[in-house]
């Protein structure tokens, strides 16, 4: 069976996948905002603690190098065994003095600029658009939409570096899932110049930015026309509600609103349901 967690962190990302290969997937991290809501927040450790106690983990993917998708890296890091960690050669600098202001940790910081270097435990990979797949992501139906190397180098140009975030679509017994991380209007629009429209349909949709209006490209959306959305947001922040509510086909799930969001996809079951009722 696969099994997507859709967790509810707050401001920003984690989702946690366990493939029918036994390989367990973390896309992104954020306990930023753990305690600024009342315990209403998923502490990422602590669902893998009770979820996956033990697992080490194959495939750590850090869709772009913003805060709110790695913060919690280093406890991570701490905790369990990575394996792979999927990066881009992305050149972003920042003054790690300020980043308390943000309720971050420069220690998450450092230590992604520690294992970003790595060969080995974890093996760093970066990998593109253009890039010929591998076994193992074949075994568990991975693929990558984004970012190109054009797009990369936007990003370390324009410093703009939701240009090179990762794009990852998953299949698995006919159910496409596709995670959106932060990518920009014009990431997606390379995304669809370069894979055609007929590889961006999908049935699960976990949309960039949080729902920021600002990632909304209608004219690609279009195309995947997802049964259900999902929106990894968090209280106080407004997405564009009545977009989303008419591009969804079935159903949006907001992790304010429903909280963790799980998919189950097996040859038998198919099924899609949150923590709580919105």
């Amino acid at each position: 069976m696969l099994k997507v967690h859709f967790l509810n962190v707050g401001k920003g990302n984690c989702t946690v996948i366990k493939f029918p290969s036994g390989n367990l997937a973390v896309i992104d991290i954020d306990n930023s905002r753990i305690d600024d809501d009342d315990d209403v927040l998923q502490d990422p450790i602590e669902f893998l603690n009770k979820e996956y106690p033990n697992q080490s983990i194959f495939r750590f993917v850090l869709t772009h190098p913003d805060m709110d998708h790695m913060s919690g890296l280093g406890e991570l890091h701490s905790n369990r065994t990575i394996t792979n960690f999927w990066d881009t050669d992305n050149n972003k600098e920042i003054d790690t003095d300020k980043l308390n202001l943000g309720g971050y940790k420069k220690e998450d910081w450092e230590k992604y600029q520690e294992l970003r270097v790595k060969d080995e435990s974890p093996k760093v990979l970066h990998i593109y658009q253009d890039g010929e797949a591998q076994s193992y992501w074949k075994e568990d139906g991975v693929k990558v939409l984004g970012p190109s190397k054009s797009m990369l180098k936007k990003a370390n140009e324009t410093e703009e570096y939701n240009h090179c975030s990762y794009v990852i679509k998953i299949e698995h017994e006919g159910i496409k899932i596709i995670l959106g991380g932060d990518a920009t209007k014009e990431a997606w629009q390379d995304i669809l110049e370069y894979h055609g429209k007929d590889e961006l349909q999908a049935n699960v949709f976990l949309v960039p930015h949080h729902g920021s209006p600002d990632n909304i490209e209608k004219d690609v959306f279009a195309h995947i026309s997802p049964q259900y959305v999902i929106i990894s947001d968090h209280r106080g922040h407004s997405y564009d509600y009545t977009y989303y509510n008419d591009l969804a086909t079935e159903q949006v799930y907001s992790t304010k609103h429903f909280g963790n969001i799980t998919l189950e996809v097996s040859d038998t079951v198919k099924k899609i349901y949150p923590d709580k009722n919105g």
